[in-house]
């Protein structure tokens, strides 16, 4: 039984605790609804701590027992700020914590990273893998004396600051996962607007849609060439039509099978449309590419 993505909204919430900064705990809610929609289950571990917390966490391996696990003191950390927040993997079924920083961990990653977060598996020396964090451009000695990092919440749904209400959208007959592409939703959000237990909508049938600045469908007139999303990512190793339509999309030779060269190709890819590069094809490279 797959585990259910309000139970890790929930867990995520109670673990970040009260002093998180709004928009950091938004988007960290928001990197584990669109990992959920790629098979990919996350859970936050860590959000606000106190500086008498970090002091505690900062003792470990030092003058308490277990490893070292910061170099940060209470107060030099964005823990200390609700500005960070520590995430890790879990097993389909919820019940296990997966640690292994392997592809679907650095896809969590470029997701956050899409969403205005910085990773720590980028940092020099220290390297932090669990750990993301939206400071503004502060330091936390800024921190410290005061200063308020402005943050611009890049979620395009829920209380995000260009969302405007629920508005109606004539569908003309598209499937729910082509009209989740166009209005940069999901299937998911759109079944619960609309109250649907089914994936079969009827032709013309008005649906709503939440309108935001980044959920207009595209007016270049290609709308219909639209290809939904999988619901996977695909990466080297892939094979099947999926891969056949990156390859034709990345100019490559066409034959189903997700090598070198078109993992290659598609980094280019994804350089040259400023995505995350990490050669797999996800959500975010999916839309681009169709």
């Amino acid at each position: 039984m797959t585990v259910a993505l309000k139970t890790l909204l929930d867990r995520s919430i109670k673990n970040m605790g009260n002093g998180m900064h709004p928009v950091v705990k938004e988007s960290a809610l928001e990197v584990i609804k669109r990992a959920y929609d790629e098979g990919i289950y996350v859970q936050i571990s860590s959000g606000y701590r106190s500086y008498a917390a970090q002091n505690k966490l900062y003792a470990k391996g030092r003058t308490a027992p277990g490893n070292i696990v910061t170099n940060a003191k209470g107060g030099q950390s964005n823990h200390n700020f609700g500005l960070a927040v520590d995430y890790f993997l879990v097993s389909d079924d919820g019940k296990r914590a997966l640690w292994t920083v392997n592809s679907k961990w650095r896809r969590v990653a470029a997701i956050a990273k899409s969403l205005g977060f910085s990773w720590g598996g980028d940092w020099r020396g220290f390297v932090d893998y669990p750990h993301l964090e939206m400071t503004g451009g502060l330091t936390t000695a800024q921190l410290r004396a005061g200063r308020k990092p402005n943050l611009v919440s890049k979620v395009s749904s829920g209380s995000s600051s260009n969302s405007s209400a629920k508005t109606h959208k004539v569908v003309s007959g598209d499937t729910l996962s082509e009209i989740a592409v166009k209005y940069n939703t999901t299937v998911k959000e759109l079944k619960s607007l609309n109250g649907l237990k089914s994936d079969l909508i009827k032709v013309d049938q008005v649906l709503k849609v939440k309108e935001t600045a980044e959920s207009k469908p595209s007016s270049s007139g290609d709308a219909d060439a639209i290809v939904p999303y999988p619901g996977k990512l695909i990466q080297k190793g892939s094979e099947g039509k999926d891969v056949e339509r990156i390859q034709r999309a990345v100019k490559v030779k066409v034959d189903g099978r997700f090598g070198p060269a078109t993992e290659k190709a598609v980094k280019k890819y994804q350089a040259r449309h400023g995505l995350a590069v990490d050669g797999i094809v996800g959500r975010n490279t999916w839309y681009k590419m169709f």
